[in-house]
């Protein structure tokens, strides 16, 4: 119950400052202060910076922190665990450095392009090599990595090696034990 009351709290004070930025809002666009919507886009360029390198600096302290508490720490107990976890790194990695250099982008853009009077805005309605570029790109490293994730799978669930020990387990014995 506290925490659905914690959760109404938060959200009703998230709505009260929503409300009272809208309100001062329109008190500027009222009063005709364009100097305050500057003053604020610039405050907000700032903050998105502050807020990107506290992001990272967070996701690296959290890493360094919890990191011996995950099972990524443990070494594998098999063959297979050693792929599922050789592969299960690489898709963290791929997908790690294209969230990384997305996030830097988007916040670093958000900063360097502001508004400013003295730049006019450039519409670029369409570009098939920009977006050839970036639905391949994806759809050849998803592919990769799917391909080599069924490669682990079928290794993983085919038939045991002609070798193979047999060892039989029988319920009743495992519960007599207990």
């Amino acid at each position: 119950m506290s925490v659905l009351f914690s959760f109404a709290v938060a959200l009703l004070i998230f709505l009260i400052i929503f409300q009272i930025a809208k309100a001062a809002e329109y008190v500027a666009v009222l009063k005709g202060e364009q100097k305050s919507n500057k003053q604020q886009n610039k405050v907000n360029g700032f903050l998105m910076i502050a807020f990107l390198l506290l992001g990272l600096i967070g996701v690296y302290w959290c890493n360094d922190l919890y990191y011996n508490k995950t099972l990524g720490s443990i070494g594998a107990a098999s063959d297979h665990g050693e792929k599922y976890d050789q592969m299960f790194m690489w898709t963290i990695i791929i997908t790690g450095i294209v969230f990384f250099i997305t996030q830097i982008l988007l916040f670093w853009f958000a900063f360097r392009y502001q508004h400013s009077d003295k730049r006019k805005v450039y519409f670029f309605p369409h570009n098939n090599t920009l977006e050839l570029i970036w639905t391949v790109v994806p759809a050849i490293a998803l592919t990769v990595l799917v391909v080599i994730g069924l490669k682990n799978w079928f290794a993983m669930t085919s038939d045991a090696p002609k070798n193979a020990m047999i060892v039989k387990v029988s319920f009743a014995n495992l519960l007599a034990d207990y």
